[in-house]
């Protein structure tokens, strides 16, 4: 046999199996994977943060041996950010939040001269907005990279630079990464400072942002002028199109409105 007395295909590299799917051997590729010191997933998010390019690159190029691929790393970023929307849930955190944020909001209201009638239904807007947004973050995550890989690849216009769904596949790691790191700090503060989570946002986002430059610099072997520029470009192509989706997203809205549809 051609895999006689081989654990590995000599070919992709993907684990050879001869026996039977039993629960013991689920059991085991489930610890061999993600529980213990040395396992892919420890491997991964540590080698994430030390050369990022060896994963990302690696990937890419077929060397998937020793990490997570990319889809399995984004189920586990879910996966946290499904357990992160549950407690939120369930712990009645984000009705707090709401609550303690909706003086300061009538008064802002108030004083724009906005009618009280018009305050209470705003606020009822705001609070089913922000529910669905807290219930669909998974989902949000999701649509995010995409977006993201489509203002990488206008940045990084170039045939030695990544294609579309290869930067698909960059921000799957790299955004992964930043959702599992960055997640239990989050829930951590809701819980001890609730009051500073509106702030959360201008300090997770430059991180993550700068995570992605410093992938993007080991990946590329970019010098500090060439990627501070790509990084000035990203920021005028991201913005440009966060305003195309505003502006069809309220002609939508009016064509909806103007033909009776909501």
């Amino acid at each position: 046999m051609i895999y006689a007395e081989q654990n590995f295909c000599s070919l992709c590299g993907a684990k050879w199996l001869e026996n039977r799917i039993t629960i013991k051997q689920i059991s085991h590729d489930f610890t061999d994977m993600y529980i213990g010191v040395d396992t892919k997933f420890i491997r991964t998010f540590v080698d994430l943060f030390k050369r990022p390019e060896a994963i990302i690159t690696g990937y890419m190029n077929g060397r998937r041996v020793n990490y997570m691929d990319a889809m399995r790393y984004l189920l586990v970023a879910l996966f946290i950010t499904g357990l992160y929307t549950f407690f939120i849930k369930n712990t009645g955190v984000i009705d707090s939040i709401m609550e303690a944020q909706r003086p300061a909001t009538i008064e802002a209201y108030q004083q724009m001269g906005i009618g009280e009638e018009e305050i209470t239904e705003t606020l009822v807007q705001i609070d089913k907005f922000t529910k669905i947004a807290f219930e669909f973050q998974g989902f949000i995550l999701l649509l995010t990279i995409p977006l993201l890989a489509l203002a990488a690849r206008i940045t990084f216009w170039n045939k030695r630079y990544f294609n579309f769904v290869e930067q698909i596949v960059f921000y799957m790691y790299t955004y992964g990464h930043s959702v599992i790191v960055t997640t239990p700090f989050t829930l951590l503060l809701l819980f001890l400072r609730p009051d500073l989570i509106n702030y959360i946002g201008f300090v997770t986002l430059p991180l993550m942002y700068g995570y992605n430059i410093y992938c993007y610099k080991r990946c590329f072997r970019m010098d500090n002028t060439a990627i501070l520029t790509k990084t000035l470009i990203s920021i005028f192509v991201l913005f440009g199109i966060l305003i195309a989706i505003g502006i069809v997203g309220v002609l939508v809205g009016i064509v909806l409105k103007v033909t009776g549809i909501v």
